[in-house]
């Protein structure tokens, strides 16, 4: 049984080495033929043996998928060859936008619109051209409007795992934006009519 778990052990690393992304492992489980149960279990095993021989390379999982990725401590070397492209300016907007998406995961325009007040098409698109959000589905309604969610790449740049993983709005912190937010709502109101 060793060198069975030894061959999938090794497939998986290879899978995750060579496709560079994030895999799931219902995804390699299909690819190896294999029982999902038994593949994570091996993920685990290899994710556990790359930490402990204290590689350059580590395995990390990100929204419950498996990639291959430099260990932290050697981003410096990595930066004095690899020439990155420029990253993309997070602005203000842009930021408010990606939080109200994280936090609802999914959204709609609307919904995102109600809670910043304004309209958020410009802020929403640049997310997706940058590639921190993607439409995920259509809400079966009127109109049938686009759902939006953070991408994996969204979870990769802020270093979390997944939704599970976003800091908690404190009590106070919450109960202020939401008194702020019912305001600015009651204020545009009076000013339509």
């Amino acid at each position: 049984m060793e060198a069975c778990e030894n061959h999938y052990r090794k497939a998986i690393e290879a899978i995750l080495f060579s496709l560079g992304r994030a895999v799931d492992a219902k995804e390699i489980a299909k690819a190896c033929g294999c029982e999902l149960s038994f593949i994570k279990e091996e993920c685990e095993a290899l994710k556990k043996e790359y930490e402990e021989a204290d590689r350059g390379i580590i395995i990390k999982v990100f929204n419950g998928k498996y990639q291959m990725c430099t260990r932290p401590e050697y981003y410096n070397e990595l930066i004095k060859i690899v020439k990155n492209e420029k990253k993309p300016v997070l602005t203000e907007v842009v930021l408010e936008t990606l939080s109200i998406i994280a936090y609802k995961n999914p959204a709609t325009k609307v919904e995102i619109e109600k809670i910043r007040g304004v309209k958020s098409d410009h802020a929403v698109n640049r997310l997706i051209e940058y590639g921190l959000v993607e439409e995920v589905g259509r809400l079966d309604v009127p109109g049938r409007p686009a759902l939006f969610a953070p991408t994996e790449a969204f979870y990769q740049r802020f270093g979390i795992s997944g939704k599970d993983e976003l800091p908690d709005i404190d009590p106070y912190t919450k109960a202020s934006i939401e008194e702020e937010t019912k305001k600015e709502i009651e204020q545009q109101e009076i000013a339509i009519e």
